[in-house]
C-alpha cells in the first residue's frame, strides 16, 4: 500500500486498557501511531467487566493522558454491567453522549474510527460528520439489535419488539452515514449491507491477534490429563451451560479438568449448575490481567470457544478464538458459521454444534484421547492460520487503507 501524508485519526471506543476488552482498539491505535499518524483516543474510565470504576481511578470531566505516543481523553459515563436492561442501555447511551464533551479534542481530525462494540459509540461521530464535516468509519464487532434482544437482558414481549424496530431504523442511519463499514466476518458484512450499509463501502477484516505475532508458548503442565480452558467473558451470549453439562458427562475421564477463567453475568448460574450436577472436574478462577493471559494459554491443552445457538452467532467470531490460536492452543469450538469455518479450514481443533451437550462431551473425550504429537500438529496449524489470516500487519494495513479512503 502506498502511504502518503500522515492522518489525524480520532479513535472512539468505550473499552480501552487497562480493560482487557480494549486490547483491539489499543493495538490499532498504537500501530497507527507507530506508522506516523497523529492518533487521539476518546474512551471511558476503566470499569469493564464489573461495571465499577477500577480502584485508583476517579471519573472527572477533563482527563488527558499520554500512552506510548497516543493521546487519550477519558470521559465519564454511568458504568454498569448488570442484568438490568435499563441500566445497561443507559450505560451505553451515557458513554455515547459523553463523547460529545471531547468535540474540541477531536476537532481537526481527518477521520474518526469507531470501535463499534455498541453502536451508541457512534452518536458523537454522526453529529461531527454533519457539523464538523469529519467522516467516520465503523468497525462493527457485535451485530445489533440481536446482541441485546438475544442476550437474555430483554424479555420477549411487545416492548422488546418495539425497541428492536426503533433500533433497526436508527442503525440504518448509522450505517448509511458511515464513509466506510468494516465487519469482523464475511457473514457480518453481508448482513450489514442488507441493513443499510452501502456494499461498495463495506468490507470485512478478521480481528487480529492482540498479543503480538503467533508464537509457540511452552506448555507449563507436565502432569497427565487434559486441561480444557475457557477464558473470557462469562455471559448469556456464550451459552456456557453446555460446557458444564458436557464436563459432568465426562467425570469418568481421569485427569480431565475444565477451567473457567473470567467473570460475568452468567457466572453464578454456572457455579450453581456445576454444584447441582456434581461436576467435580469443573473449576472457576477469577479473571486475570492481560499480561497474565500468556500463562493461561500456556496451561491449556485445549481452549473452548462457545456461542448460543442464535442467528447472530453464525456471523460472529469471538476474539478469544484469535488469541488462543495465536498462542498455538488447539480449539474446541461450539460455534456455527464463520467461526466454525475458520477452525475447520485451519485444521486447528474440534468443531461441534452450539448448545449440544452430548456432542461437546464427545469432543472432550476426543481431546482427552489425543496424542501429544497430534496436539502439536493442531497447535502448529492454529499458529499458521493466524499468520495467514489474522496477523497484525496485514490487518492494520486494511484498516489504515480504509481510514485513508474515508478521509479522502
Amino acid at each position: 500500500m502506498t502511504r502518503t501524508r500522515p492522518l489525524r485519526i480520532a479513535v472512539i471506543s468505550q473499552y480501552y486498557p487497562p480493560e482487557a476488552h480494549g486490547a483491539l482498539p489499543d493495538s490499532l491505535a498504537q500501530e497507527l501511531a507507530r506508522r506516523g499518524h497523529d492518533v487521539r483516543v476518546v474512551t471511558s474510565f476503566p470499569n469493564h467487566p464489573h461495571g465499577r470504576v477500577f480502584p485508583g481511578w476517579r471519573q472527572r470531566l477533563r482527563h488527558v493522558e499520554q500512552d506510548r505516543g497516543v493521546t487519550v481523553r477519558r470521559v465519564p459515563m454511568l458504568p454498569d454491567h448488570s442484568g438490568s436492561a435499563v441500566r445497561r442501555i443507559a450505560a451505553y447511551v451515557s458513554f455515547g453522549l459523553s463523547v460529545l464533551t471531547a468535540t474540541r479534542f477531536v476537532q481537526g481530525s481527518d477521520v474518526v474510527y469507531v470501535y463499534c462494540a455498541q453502536p451508541t459509540a457512534a452518536i458523537a461521530p454522526m453529529l461531527w460528520r454533519r457539523v464538523l464535516g469529519i467522516p467516520y468509519v465503523l468497525h462493527v464487532q457485535d451485530i445489533w439489535p440481536e446482541s441485546v434482544t438475544g442476550s437474555g437482558i430483554l424479555d420477549a414481549g411487545m416492548s422488546t419488539r418495539v425497541f428492536e424496530e426503533v433500533l433497526v431504523r436508527w442503525l440504518r442511519r448509522v450505517h448509511r452515514g458511515a464513509r466506510r463499514v468494516v465487519a469482523i466476518a464475511p457473514g457480518a458484512a453481508r448482513l450489514l449491507t442488507e441493513r443499510g450499509a452501502a456494499p461498495e463501502r463495506t468490507s470485512s477484516c478478521l480481528n487480529w491477534g492482540t498479543s503480538g505475532p503467533a508464537v509457540e508458548v511452552p506448555r507449563t503442565r507436565d502432569e497427565p490429563g487434559t486441561h480444557i480452558v475457557y477464558a473470557g467473558t462469562i455471559g448469556p451470549n456464550q451459552g456456557l451451560d453446555v460446557v458444564v453439562r458436557a464436563a459432568a458427562q465426562c467425570r469418568d475421564l481421569d485427569g480431565l479438568m475444565v477451567t473457567f477463567v473470567g467473570d460475568g453475568l452468567a457466572l453464578p448460574r454456572l457455579r450453581e449448575l456445576a454444584d447441582t450436577l456434581d461436576a467435580r472436574n469443573v473449576r472457576f478462577l477469577p479473571p486475570v490481567q492481560r499480561e497474565a493471559m500468556r500463562d493461561v494459554h500456556a496451561g491449556a491443552d485445549f481452549e473452548i470457544v462457545a456461542l448460543r445457538a442464535v442467528p447472530m452467532s453464525s456471523v460472529t467470531i469471538p476474539s478469544k478464538l484469535q488469541d488462543a490460536m495465536a498462542h498455538g492452543v488447539p480449539l474446541i469450538a461450539a460455534v456455527p458459521g464463520d467461526a466454525a469455518d475458520l477452525v475447520t479450514d485451519a485444521g486447528a481443533g474440534l468443531v461441534v454444534e452450539p448448545e449440544d451437550a452430548d456432542a461437546l462431551a464427545d469432543a472432550f473425550r476426543t481431546a482427552h484421547a489425543t496424542s501429544p504429537a497430534e496436539r502439536r500438529r493442531l497447535s502448529g496449524n492454529a499458529r499458521a492460520a493466524v499468520e495467514r489470516h489474522m496477523a497484525l500487519g496485514p490487518a492494520i494495513d486494511h484498516m489504515e487503507n480504509t481510514l485513508r479512503e474515508a478521509a479522502a
